[in-house]
């Protein structure tokens, strides 16, 4: 079961899954108890259906007074936004996104068919088939190879990964 702590002063910060840092020191005390609060009920063991249905209510009426518009951009939402998605990711309703996901958008995009795209960079196309359905991984080397005609690259970047089942995810 994810476990994620949460905690405040002037240099804390929260990292949502696409690598975002948001301060938490500004965080009003009532924000940071609504924060507080909305964790704790995640690390009870909360249910991603029943997590989704119930803190955009609250939240709005914590703040209220303010247009719903207002709220969907206030840091509070999008900490809380990424804590059900990281639920929803850990419960298995949805999967975090990849880098296979990424090259079918730019596939898309950028060819006309991913037959050209497979010809143009010399990868087989039951492969890349096969890769654009979660069922294989490209090696780096190819990778590379197909990056490189959109002129891209490999690269290391931090992860925002989860951390495995039963270990707490500090924040």
């Amino acid at each position: 079961m994810l476990k994620i702590v949460v905690t405040f002063g002037l240099d804390a910060f929260y990292e949502d899954l696409s690598g975002r840092r948001w301060n938490l020191g500004p965080l009003a005390r009532r924000e940071r108890d609504f924060l507080r609060a909305f964790v704790k009920r995640v690390n009870e063991g909360l249910s991603w259906p029943d997590l989704c249905g119930s803190w955009r209510v609250k939240l709005l009426n914590l703040y209220h007074g303010r247009s719903r518009k207002d709220v969907v951009r206030l840091p509070l939402y999008a900490i809380c936004q990424d804590i059900e998605s990281r639920v929803g990711i850990d419960q298995g309703f949805f999967r975090q996104r990849d880098y296979r996901d990424d090259l079918a958008e730019m596939i898309r995009r950028k060819f006309p068919s991913r037959y050209r795209f497979a010809k143009r960079v010399g990868i087989d196309e039951a492969l890349l088939s096969r890769v654009l359905r979660k069922k294989a991984h490209l090696s780096i080397g190819k990778l590379e190879s197909a990056l490189t005609a959109f002129g891209y690259r490999v690269a290391l970047v931090r992860s925002t990964v989860r951390a495995p089942h039963g270990r707490a995810l500090s924040l």
